[in-house]
């Protein structure tokens, strides 16, 4: 009986995790605006983190709770990756367990250990964009598409990290009822679910899910200064 290669099956497991994390951030937010409208009849919250305190409570934290696991249990590339993640999966859970403060009440305002997880989860994602998502690009041997996956992933980093800016703003200076909020967050969301189908389109392109499963990848030896720099990572088959 011939033995089965599993290396696909694990490169499976990779992309469905990748495209799960995408598929979850694009419906999160409409799955919380029509969810509201058609089960209690809410018009739209001034924020996601609002529907909390809604009919949606349990798919906010659920959701939350479900993008903070696949994201700790997701391996990345180099540890700085993976570390990075692990710390981003860790806030989404934070998010979900610490609600923000009704804006009604005395205490609320930006800097609530809510908002600090929020725009610390950005801020993570963020860093593996700007800083590690390029270092499988070594793996593309066209120049142009290495250059085109590169200005992606440098964009959608800068975006994760305006975008909770511009939150924290609209938080700071008008009332939490304004749905101005809840767009931006939108926005964010959505960034970070492109970054993963981007990736997920590169991980394709160059298989590199299968050939680190099958021990092919390798990353140059790297110290701390590596947190903030390109890493190369080269494979075998080369």
């Amino acid at each position: 009986m011939k033995t089965k290669d599993l290396s696909n099956q694990t490169s499976a497991t990779y992309k469905m995790l990748r495209l799960g994390v995408a598929v979850i951030a694009f419906a999160f937010p409409l799955l919380l605006w029509i969810g509201g409208r058609l089960l209690a009849g809410l018009p739209l919250a001034g924020s996601m983190s609002a529907y909390y305190y809604t009919v949606m409570r349990d798919t906010f934290v659920g959701l939350l709770f479900a993008v903070g696991i696949i994201l700790f249990v997701y391996q990345g590339y180099t540890r700085f990756e993976d570390w990075a993640l692990n710390l981003a999966g860790g806030l989404a859970l934070g998010i979900a367990l610490f609600p923000v403060a009704l804006a009604s009440e005395p205490s609320h305002n930006p800097f609530s250990l809510h908002g600090v997880c929020a725009v610390s989860f950005f801020l993570c994602i963020a860093y593996v964009c700007i800083f590690r998502a390029s270092d499988t690009l070594s793996l593309i041997h066209d120049r142009e598409t290495r250059a085109c996956y590169r200005r992606w992933y440098k964009f959608l980093g800068c975006a994760m990290v305006g975008f909770p800016v511009i939150a924290w703003i609209l938080i700071s200076n008008i009332p939490g009822e304004k749905s101005a909020i809840f767009f931006v967050e939108l926005s964010g969301i959505y960034v970070f679910a492109m970054y993963w189908v981007v990736k997920s389109h590169e991980v394709r392109q160059t298989d590199s899910d299968r050939k680190a499963a099958l021990g092919k990848l390798h990353v140059e030896p790297h110290g701390l200064s590596g947190a903030v720099r390109t890493l190369s990572i080269t494979s075998a088959d080369d």
